[in-house]
């Protein structure tokens, strides 16, 4: 009995009850109508609860079934999936290796025949007759065709007739010393053999022939008959490579062997190289080569021929037929390397011609041989792949061929084996039906628990609805109910239509689309945008925002594009999960200015409110943001700062429809916003009176300062507007005043001396230093481990962990001046070869894990070093910062293979666009180590330097001006402080990372001491060196030299320029990058002039002398970048603000200047008179008159310029 049935009796009572009691005083008889309906209800109701039940019933049945047929269909289509997609992938790996397997027998095919025509080659040029050939080096020629064709030995086997036996036999005897030179050559191979003296045994006299019953037979001489076709009679091995310890296979007659001689007479009819039958050669070579003899071998017999005619010969031609190399071939070496590591199981049957059947199983780049005849597994040979395996330049017969009883045709059928399928197998059919199954019982338990919850309401529902039916009834006729029944229904559908053209009529309907655009339920809109009214509105109530990044023009200048993508995504993301955060509407960003508004689409009171809290976090999140990214983005990302401009009033808001809609703001308001910003000051947030007294009427007066002097606008006149300053924990590092405290904001800062602690600028700089270095230390070993596993890693390491000091690298320094670090600089620095074979098999560097000692040890490092630079206002960490910056972004935007061969695609294949990309770059792509050394130049450069010219420095340290022979002082004196702390037993684990071997360190060191003595602009001498270099590299009357050498001479040019140009690269990004650190370098040396260490005032020749440096140096360096064509689009870019700043400069360089020497002056004034403790009076008043006379300097020298112009 259900809940219902429970339920029902005493509302039955009840309802009966109201009944009889109404009609008892009723005089129309409607109180027996509404029994008699009650009745039919009731029967009803029973009919209907049976109906619903079963229904649910059915329901459930339905669920259960489909879920156990969706179950197994999901298992049988998941199964069949995995089924085809072992079957695709076997098809492709088939393939593969069928391509690969013919692509290497094509290229042993290739090298044969190359080897032969080198033969006839050398016989042609130097007029030898055959058969009397013997050729020179042939055991290091043959070992190199060995390598290349994967053959195991390679014997030349001249023709030799009958008329000229014994004379060849005498030959043969007179020049086997070839033997003995060939032993000497590979010992290693011979010594077990031989013994330690290496003596070879004489070679056999006379020709001898194959005896049946014998591998390669008995020493029996040949009886005079011979071949029977062919241009002669015999042929005999002669010389091999390598060469045999036992030399009784010479002068053995191959055609006497009946699968030679078969293999001879399809070679002569045909003039095609041959490949034999599965034989055992072992005979050849007699145990000279480590070998698996028991595994198939066949021999490829290539024709020589007198003459160079045409490589394609035809029948005509075979009378030329001089001879033959004979190359042993193991089919191992076929299957090897062919599949990729994680690939096991493929099996490969070869079958041939002649009867012969062997298989082999491939796991991964192991080719493992199974035995002779086909041995795959049968459940797999639905499955087979067969493939002709016949290379061109090969015999390749047809069945009407006269000679294909002669030769062998091969065929590779390839199938899978059940570990192969296995490994395209897993338990995905098993899981995803018991999700599916799961899914359906979970949805049956929420249908259960839903249709219990539906069934307990609407038994409280249909309670009160029979509880109120009785009543009507009671009172009126079972018509009338059911007529009030309907016209309610009317009612409220009515009410429910004019409810919807009320909304209409008010406006509401475009406040409500424009909502749905915003939230991306308006899917009509792209589909059809001029079919129907356009969706917007005006709010009268709104504020909004505009952000700017400060200094990201300039700073962007200096940064590769991705680094500027990194910054604006970085920053904007974060402004966006404050803005979702706060409901603040994102509005765009146009280029670095973000813009927001608040009051849409949603009408608050409260929105310049909401404006002002969020644009405070921006402001924090932006100085946290920046610095955070500095790590990463390199110097002066700290810098960065947001400037901010509020504005409050009506904004007309609305969907710019057509393609690529997008959601616009109109109005004053939005351009008053503009300019507020734009007059605003970094790290400070600028709002207009209106967005003030929204904020004093929200009880935020205390937030509100006023501004000082009034802002012009353009279109406004003079507007009064205050500063925002919010009193939030979160921003400690804001004063009162809003602008950071950061001594950087102050250039003329007075010079302290050199100290070790790290400040945490200069600890953000130090660790991007890391970064870099340490991701071009993750290229280094990436090489050396492709190295290491092509077994080409040079043994002479010096960096082992108990090594002696190294100061043989370092050049050992006298007072005498015997030797300088600049005696070291070299015109050429041989730079490693271009390697396709290493390239290929490098390693993604960013996969690679540095030890955590070394990374330990390039983090104390580069501290060290940083701790090194003094604080000079240019020759500074940052400076040095800034310099390996540039190094970095010059190396990175180096021209791309893509641009080099668009056209020329097929190079690309085969390490083709590497191979190009090294020789455009003069290799300097090539090597992580020379990319390494430049980065760790720029770092040093300038370690120690003493704030003044080298001229200086020799006037004021004559130790160091004996010691460097008054050249290059403060660059030499930084390599060998450097080079110093780099050699110390502490960083033995560091060096021997990025040099493992004495070459790598030498190599290292050249690369460093070039590029550091190339930043040494001011000698002239040195100069003019280096543009002879320069003209002796790229002009058109170059040194005749090989290609390494002079591709070499060029890298190590380039690689001095690019220092050059990185040192002074300031000049060549955005002006007020130039005018920062040109700032900096008119301090230092005011600095040195108003202590006595210098003999000029700058500001006397600062203007002019600028002007020349631009004409002299810095635009004819930057052309030099351009034309060695090496740097891609950065070379147009540096010469493109280079010729930008030297036209700014020339404009408005005297007023610039001016106001140097004036912010100068009266800083100092400043800091005499705030001294704390004061300083002496005597001292203020003797500055006085060195102040007087340097502004009347200043002052003269710009009347005179006046005066000329």
């Amino acid at each position: 009995m259900s809940e219902s049935t429970f339920e029902e009796e005493p509302q039955k009572s009840t309802t009966d009850d109201i009944a009889k009691s109404v009609a008892g005083s009723s005089d129309n008889g409607g109180a027996g109508d509404g029994s008699t309906s009650n009745s039919d209800d009731k029967v009803v109701v029973k009919a209907d609860d049976r109906a619903v039940k079963a229904s649910k019933l059915a329901v459930l049945f339905v669920i259960v079934l489909t879920a156990v047929a969706f179950s197994a269909v999901t298992y049988v289509f998941t199964n069949n999936e995995e089924t085809n997609n072992f079957e695709i992938q076997f098809d492709d790996f088939a393939y593969q290796v069928s391509t690969v397997a013919q692509d290497e027998a094509e290229s042993v095919f290739g090298i044969l025949v190359y080897h032969a025509l080198t033969i006839s080659s050398y016989c042609i040029d130097t007029g030898i007759e055959w058969p009397f050939v013997s050729i020179p080096h042939f055991e290091t020629r043959g070992n190199t065709n060995n390598r290349f064709s994967k053959a195991l030995q390679v014997s030349l086997v001249p023709l030799v007739r009958k008329e000229v036996k014994e004379e060849w036999e005498e030959y043969a005897w007179n020049k086997q010393s070839w033997v003995q030179e060939g032993v000497d050559l590979s010992s290693i191979l011979h010594r077990e053999y031989l013994g330690p003296d290496l003596t070879v045994p004489a070679i056999p006299s006379k020709v001898f022939r194959f005896q049946e019953g014998t591998a390669g037979g008995a020493p029996v001489p040949e009886d005079g008959a011979g071949v029977g076709y062919g241009p002669a009679d015999y042929g005999v091995v002669w010389q091999q490579a390598p060469a045999p310890h036992d030399p009784s296979v010479i002068n053995f007659n191959l055609l006497s062997h009946p699968s030679f001689a078969r293999a001879y007479k399809a070679m002569w009819e045909s003039t095609k190289a041959v490949l034999s039958e599965v034989i055992d050669l072992s005979f050849l070579y007699q145990g000279a080569i480590l070998d698996e003899i028991e595994h198939p071998h066949s021999f490829l017999m290539q024709p020589i021929y007198s003459t160079l005619a045409d490589e394609n010969k035809t029948i005509d031609d075979r009378d030329s037929l001089v001879g033959f190399l004979v190359a042993v071939l193991p089919w191992d070496s076929y299957f090897a390397n062919l599949l990729p590591a994680h690939i096991q199981g493929m099996v490969v049957a070869v079958y041939n011609s002649c009867g012969d059947s062997f298989t082999y199983r491939l796991n991964g780049p192991e080719a493992v041989y199974l035995g002779e005849g086909d041995l795959h597994d049968s459940k797999y040979s639905h499955l087979g792949i067969v493939s002709a395996f016949s290379p061109s330049g090969s015999l390749n017969y047809s069945s009407e061929s006269s000679v294909v009883q002669d030769s062998c045709d091969y065929e590779l059928r390839m199938y899978p084996s059940a570990s192969f399928e296995d490994s395209y197998r897993s338990e995905s059919p098993w899981i995803y039906a018991l999700v599916v199954l799961s899914l359906f019982v979970f949805t049956a338990g929420v249908f259960v628990i839903y249709d219990w919850t539906v069934q307990r309401r609407n038994t409280k529902v249909v309670s009160k609805a029979k509880q109120t039916n009785a009543i009507v009834s009671a009172l009126f006729p079972s018509n009338v109910r059911d007529r009030i029944l309907r016209d309610a229904e009317e009612q409220a559908k009515h009410a429910e239509e004019n409810n919807q053209r009320n909304k209409l009529a008010f406006g509401s309907a475009q406040k409500q689309q424009l909502k749905s655009f915003l939230d991306g339920e308006d899917a009509n809109m792209a589909s059809h945008p001029f079919g129907t009214k356009p969706i917007a509105d005006l709010f009268p109530s709104a504020t909004v925002m505009f952000a700017d990044i400060v200094g990201f023009t300039a700073w962007s200048s200096a940064r590769e594009p991705t680094q500027v993508f990194t910054l604006l995504e970085t920053v904007y993301h974060s402004f966006d999960t404050i803005a979702k955060r706060r409901r603040v509407f994102k509005v765009e960003t146009v280029g670095d200015c973000y813009v927001a508004v608040t009051g849409l689409p949603d009408p608050r009171p409260d929105h310049a409110v909401v404006m002002a809290r969020f644009a405070k976090e921006c402001l924090v999140e932006m100085a946290q943001v920046s610095k955070t990214l500095e790590v990463q983005l390199g110097p002066d990302t700290g810098d960065l700062a947001m400037r901010i401009g509020i504005h409050s009033g009506p904004v007309t808001a609305g969907v710019l429809r057509g393609e690529k809609s997008r959601f616009q703001l109109f109005g004053d308001t939005v351009n008053t916003a503009a300019r507020i910003e734009s007059s605003g000051e970094r790290n400070r947030i600028h709002m207009s009176e209106e967005t003030a007294k929204l904020l004093v009427a929200g009880g935020k007066g205390h937030w509100v300062i006023q501004r000082s002097d009034f802002v012009q606008a353009k279109g406004k006149g003079a507007l009064e507007t205050f500063w925002l300053d919010p009193q939030l924990r979160s921003s400690p590092s804001i004063t009162s005043g809003g602008k950071y405290n950061n001594a950087s904001n102050n250039p003329f800062a007075e010079m302290k001396p050199r100290v070790a602690t790290v400040d945490e600028k200069s600890q953000r700089l130090i660790s991007w230093n890391v970064d870099v270095l340490g991701r071009l230390i993750k290229r280094v070993i990436a090489r050396r481990n492709a190295l290491s596993r092509l077994g080409r890693m040079r043994s002479n390491s010096v960096a082992s962990k108990n090594e002696p000091f190294l100061s043989f690298l370092g050049t050992e320094k006298t007072d005498d001046g015997s030797s300088t670090v600049l005696d070291e600089v070299t015109e050429i620095i041989q730079l490693p070869a271009f390697d396709a074979v290493v390239i290929e098999n490098q390693e993604e560097p960013d996969s690679i894990m540095i030890d955590e000692e070394v990374s330990e040890k390039l983090s104390k490092l580069t501290t060290t070093i940083a701790s090194m630079y003094r604080d000079n206002p240019f020759h500074n960490f940052e400076h040095a910062s800034h310099v390996t910056m540039s190094v970095v972004k010059l190396l990175s935007r180096i021209v791309t293979a893509d641009a080099l061969a668009e056209n020329q695609k097929e190079q690309q294949e085969g390490g083709g666009a590497a191979s190009m990309l090294h020789d455009f770059t003069f290799g300097i792509t090539s090597d992580p180590l020379t990319q390494f050394a430049c980065v760790f130049a720029a770092l040093i450069h300038d370690v120690d330097h003493a704030g003044v010219p080298n001229t200086q420095l020799a006037k004021e340290n004559t130790h160091l001006a004996k010691l460097y022979r008054n050249k290059s002082i403060a660059e030499q004196n930084s390599v060998d402080l450097s080079w110093d702390l780099f050699m110390d037993h502490e960083y033995t684990s560091l060096r021997q990372e990025i040099c493992p071997s004495a070459d790598d360190l030498k190599r290292f060191r050249q690369l460093v001491v070039n590029s550091v003595m190339a930043t040494d602009i001011m000698d002239k001498d040195l100069k003019e060196l280096r543009n002879a270099r320069w003209d002796k590299a790229f002009s058109e009357k170059a040194p005749t030299e090989s290609p390494a050498e002079t591709v070499n001479r060029k890298a190590t040019i380039v690689i001095e320029h690019l220092l050059q140009a990185s040192d002074v690269a300031h000049t060549m990004q955005h002006w007020h990058i130039f005018r920062k650190w040109n700032e900096r370098l008119f301090q230092e040396l005011f600095v040195a002039f108003e202590n006595g260490r210098a003999e000029k005032n700058p500001s006397e020749f600062w203007y002019q002398g600028e002007l020349g440096f631009f004409d002299f140096y810095i635009i004819p360096l930057a052309k030099k970048l351009k034309d060695c064509g090496v740097f891609g689009v950065s070379s147009d870019e540096y010469l493109n603000y280079a010729e930008k700043n030297r036209r700014e400069w020339e404009a408005k360089g005297r007023e610039i200047v001016e106001s140097m020497v004036q912010k100068y002056l009266q800083e100092r004034q400043e800091e005499l008179e705030e001294a704390d403790p004061p300083r002496h009076p005597l001292v203020a008043e003797s500055f006085q008159p060195r102040l007087q006379q340097t502004r009347n300097e200043s002052k003269q020298n710009h009347d005179v310029e006046r005066t000329i112009i």
